[in-house]
């Protein structure tokens, strides 16, 4: 029941804050996709790196600091102890996002912090083990926006995910980038 509830929370968070910015002339919303390559480095999940699909959706509180809910899942193939797995992993993660505006205005830098959950499953003939935890990350990366109207942007980061599934501690070092729409505001 907790984890329904969690995830509901998500949801309302990242596929609604978009919405309600845009009906805030004075608030933007964001909603993006992207492509994010990690090095999981796992003994319990058998690959070393994956590649990462994700949706993010945001709502920007003030000019500077912006809450933003990901989505992100990947499929691998790997080995442990030589047996062939296949492993999934999903994130449900809520960042706090910290933007900067220098003067060139289509540049804008952000740090971000963020927890979250991280579902692990691994299968191998048949047997199938999942477990999950509280995910932290934090991490830094720009947007860069283009067109006439500034709305759109290519958006990349790097970040560091800290998860803890079958006993095993593990910090994926993750490169992310994607496309994101600036929703609302004038």
């Amino acid at each position: 029941m907790k984890r329904i509830l969690c995830l509901a929370l998500f949801a309302a968070l990242a596929l609604g804050a978009p919405v309600f910015a845009a009906n805030a002339p004075e608030k933007t919303g964001e909603i993006g996709f992207d492509v994010a390559q990690a090095n999981v480095n796992s003994d319990s999940t058998g690959i070393d790196s994956a590649q990462f699909l994700g949706v993010r959706g945001g709502f920007q509180i003030n000019k500077q600091f912006q809450i933003e809910g990901q989505v992100a899942t990947s499929s691998e193939n790997g080995s442990i102890s030589g047996t062939d797995v296949d492993t999934k992993m999903r994130l449900y993660m809520v960042n706090g996002v910290m933007n900067f505006h220098p003067r060139k205005k289509e540049y804008v830098p952000y740090l971000m912090a963020g927890i979250g959950q991280a579902d692990i499953q691994v299968d191998s003939s048949g047997t199938s083990a999942s477990d999950n935890s509280m995910a932290y990350q934090i991490g830094g990366g720009t947007r860069i926006y283009f067109g006439k109207t500034q709305r759109m942007a290519f958006r990349t980061d790097v970040s560091l995910l800290r998860e803890t599934t079958f006993s095993d501690s593990t910090t994926f070092t993750t490169v992310t980038a994607g496309m994101t729409w600036k929703l609302g505001g004038r």
